[in-house]
């Protein structure tokens, strides 16, 4: 019996140890946010549906209520209150910063594992120096080109310098969304650091099963963050004002904000150019969101070609494919490794907004052949961008290559 009972506690010691115990540490909001939170969101919770704990402790403002909680079968801590007074703000990041770094010496076998989601020098150094003081291993997360790459002064170069040639030396792993990426950071990361090509992820059956909603009668949607036209919002609706008066019945919908002076800025741009339906919807939870796109007759993402969207993939595009409706999108970074036109999804050159609304205007006259091509590409939601299948490469690399664990 004492030996059967021996042999049992053996294994399961082995199979504690092929435990991901991972706290994903970040600046973003959790768990309502924008595409980085899904995003955090989807693999997240494909690796607590395989059996691994994972904890997001973020410095984002949160309200008494959000400080501690779970969501997904995701545990989440944010660090971080909100004050009426900058100041205040500012100060209660950098304590979050120093709470998180102690949170994970206190935690002193929480965590086997750490992943970065984000660009903060503080953030990130403190939390590398409680793993290693740990014996914890760091990965980072990214998903587009290092952010002070945009710094064009004197100065903002020589800390451009120091922060790509410092930071990016600090990783065990790093969990890269695009070739391009994987290309930039080969050469400046340890030789010794992991590497592993995510695109982004969905969780398809978020847009199954929706109920059908008339509210805005038949619309072309965006959804996202419409800020610096990152996403050439203002390249949609131009492309919009250009096939406007053709069909009297169709809408463009945009579902999410800007910071002010820039929203005032798109809307004065409609405005200019006489377009009478163009809907700023506004920000809407995680929850509003399926049925805002599936009731869509077309999804749209007007990318400009861009430092930003040659590294990127976004994550939104998942979410527009899952809808099983008609998707055109531009040939930037590495939509065209997956999308081809006319294949799985409208695929045009960036930049002409005439072209764009061409294609709107093909789609539109052939919408059930629209419609056959956007099966095709629901289809690669389900065996390509399927979060299950992302959580589980995911879940390969950290085991294998980043704890040495035999699974």
């Amino acid at each position: 019996m004492w030996i059967i009972l021996i042999g049992l506690s053996g294994q399961n010691a082995k199979i504690m140890d092929n435990k991901i115990r991972l706290a994903i540490i970040t600046s973003i909001p959790f768990p309502n946010g924008l595409a980085a939170t899904n995003r955090v969101i989807s693999y997240s919770k494909g690796l607590v549906e395989l059996g691994h704990n994972v904890n997001v402790l973020t410095t984002h403002f949160a309200s008494n209520s959000q400080k501690n909680n779970e969501f997904l079968g995701i545990k989440y801590t944010n660090f971080r209150s909100l004050s009426k007074f900058k100041i205040f703000n500012f100060i209660n990041l950098v304590f979050s910063i120093f709470k998180i770094s102690g949170y994970l010496l206190i935690n002193k076998k929480k965590f086997n594992a750490v992943i970065i989601v984000s660009n903060n020098a503080p953030l990130i150094v403190f939390t590398v120096i409680a793993c290693r003081i740990k014996n914890i291993k760091i990965i980072q997360e990214k998903s587009e080109f290092p952010f002070v790459l945009n710094n064009k002064s004197f100065f903002g170069k020589i800390w451009s310098s120091i922060y790509i040639n410092t930071i990016y030396k600090l990783f065990d792993g790093m969990i890269i969304m695009t070739y391009p990426l994987e290309e930039y950071f080969k050469n400046i990361t340890r030789k010794d650091c992991k590497k592993i090509i995510v695109p982004m992820t969905v969780e398809p059956e978020r847009f199954q099963n929706i109920q059908t909603d008339n509210s805005f009668g038949k619309y072309i949607a965006y959804c996202g963050f419409m800020g610096g036209n990152k996403d050439g919002v203002m390249n949609l609706i131009h492309s919009f004002s250009l096939i406007e008066k053709k069909y009297s019945d169709l809408y463009l919908l945009l579902i999410g904000t800007a910071e002010e002076p820039e929203l005032n800025e798109l809307k004065k741009f409609a405005k200019e150019l006489k377009t009478e339906r163009v809907i700023f919807y506004g920000k809407v939870d995680r929850n509003q969101m399926p049925s805002l796109l599936v009731n869509a007759h077309i999804l749209a993402l007007a990318r400009p070609s861009s430092l930003q969207s040659t590294g990127g993939f976004p994550t939104k595009l998942g979410e527009y494919l899952s809808t099983g409706k008609p998707v055109i999108v531009t040939k930037v970074g590495d939509i065209p490794k997956y999308l081809t036109d006319n294949e799985n999804a409208f695929v045009v050159e960036p930049d002409n907004n005439e072209v764009f609304a061409k294609k709107i205007e093909y789609i539109i006259e052939n919408y059930s052949d629209a419609l056959k091509v956007a099966k095709r590409g629901s289809d690669l939601t389900q065996n390509v961008f399927n979060y299950k299948i992302q959580s589980k490469r995911i879940e390969d690399f950290i085991i294998n290559q980043i704890l040495n664990l035999k699974k």
